[in-house]
């Protein structure tokens, strides 16, 4: 990945526009695009100057691999304790406890879930942690982790299907789950997986 695509990348995570973050530096907005495009190499100063209007470390755009940090990590399944997530389905106020970022794992708002319960064995098991990228929303067939409006929080194979989302077991014993797509509150794909 280029600097461009990555700057990008990190603005997009924030949910940031490109005329925001040129407003934020008193830039023209073309000029700021040139730069995401390749077309401008910026300088440290720069650099420097653009991590600071996006509110975020240097390292966050210093290219793929920089982001450094630990990444939180909660525990929560359907019968479990409620853990609090944001507005935008971010854990609230960290995670349980943390774990070193894996270097291919880039995205600044992911977080990992310790598995609970055995309805995804053998695919996941009791207490592995899974790692999600809260950029990529799952297409049918991916294994995500799934937020619903009720508060539940669910590890699953994600489908779509004839209008309704299903949320699939590995594990026989359990039925699926299916809800309308507006009963999903989030749903991020699980890109990472600690083996035990």
């Amino acid at each position: 990945m280029d600097y461009g695509e990555r700057l990008a990348q990190v603005r997009k995570s924030l949910g940031l526009s490109q005329a925001e973050v040129a407003r934020r530096l008193a830039w023209s907005p073309p000029n700021y695009a040139r730069i995401e495009k390749g077309r401008i190499t910026p300088s440290l100063k720069s650099i420097e100057a653009i991590a600071e209007a996006m509110d975020v470390p240097l390292s966050a755009l210093m290219g793929e691999g920089a982001l450094g940090g630990d990444v939180p990590v909660v525990a929560f399944a359907s019968a479990g304790p409620a853990v609090e997530f944001t507005d935008q389905g971010y854990p609230a106020g960290g995670g349980m406890y943390f774990l070193p970022r894996p270097p291919q794992f880039t995205d600044p708002n992911g977080f990992g879930v310790e598995v609970a319960g055995d309805s995804m064995v053998p695919k996941y098991e009791d207490g592995q942690v899974v790692m999600v990228d809260t950029r990529k929303r799952p297409v049918s067939g991916d294994y995500a982790v799934v937020g619903l409006m009720d508060g539940d929080k669910y590890v699953k194979r994600y489908r779509e299907s004839r209008g309704m989302v299903v949320l699939e077991s590995v594990n026989p014993l359990y039925p699926p789950i299916v809800v309308e797509p507006s009963d999903v509150r989030f749903a991020y794909k699980i890109v990472w997986v600690r083996e035990r």
